[in-house]
């Protein structure tokens, strides 16, 4: 319902703001708001993966009508891959100085990316629910997680991998397999934390047990290579 006009007085009191009309965000109000419904998208489809929401879910968890959600991101589809896309760059930010230890090996490099992959993992869990629900599928969606996320991942984790190998602290085993077992090792226990404190370790949740984990995983690849 319109709320009422307030009547003009011969006094200079203050003008009643006319209603914003739905979906048209004031222009102060809009970086919020876009922001809103981003981190809606990514804990919503991080939950129910994109066939189990429906933009009304994520605008009414954002706190926004869904004429918004539409003014900003079209269909259900662009806000997923606007949320994906969001979700990514804080990601790859977070492991962006990970990368360089100043000290010009390539193994120390890895195991930075490693601790960092952990920790980046504990912070963002809804990445790894998302790959899981949608990334092993053969629609647009499936060939967006593989060619903007893993794949554009898999080939700066196997420049190091390949650094590594040439100063011969990890096995020359498939680069596919390592990579498997960082991201994988690196990520599932964060994703399932429920699962994963029901097993002896502690609270996977704790920065100790962030530190250990990632410590093992690291103990795990840096091993020499077995003559057979």
């Amino acid at each position: 319902m319109s709320s009422p006009i307030a009547r003009p007085s011969k006094s200079k009191s203050p003008v009643a703001e006319p209603e914003r009309k739905p979906g048209r965000p004031k222009r102060d109000d809009a970086p919020n708001l876009k922001a809103a419904l981003l981190e809606a998208a990514i804990d919503l489809f991080g939950e129910r993966g994109f066939d189990g929401v429906s933009l009304s879910q994520i605008a009414g968890k954002a706190g926004a009508d869904i004429g918004l959600t539409r003014y900003y991101f079209g269909s259900k589809g662009e806000l997923w891959e606007a949320a994906i896309t969001h979700l990514a760059g804080q990601f790859a930010h977070a492991l962006e100085e990970a990368t360089e230890t100043g000290n010009g090996s390539k193994s120390d490099d890895l195991k930075s990316m490693v601790r960092a992959f952990v920790h980046a993992s504990a912070r963002w869990p809804q990445m790894s629910r998302i790959i899981v629900f949608d990334g092993d599928k053969s629609d647009e969606r499936g060939t967006f997680i593989a060619k903007q996320l893993v794949g554009p991942f898999f080939g700066r984790l196997s420049k190091l991998i390949a650094g590594a190998k040439s100063e011969d602290t990890i096995p020359k085993v498939s680069d596919r397999t390592i990579f498997f077992m960082i991201t994988h090792g690196g990520s599932f226990p964060m994703a399932l934390p429920v699962l994963t404190n029901a097993l002896p370790g502690g609270n996977i949740k704790s920065a100790k047990a962030l530190r250990t984990h990632a410590d093992a995983i690291i103990a795990l690849i840096f091993q020499p290579a077995q003559d057979d």
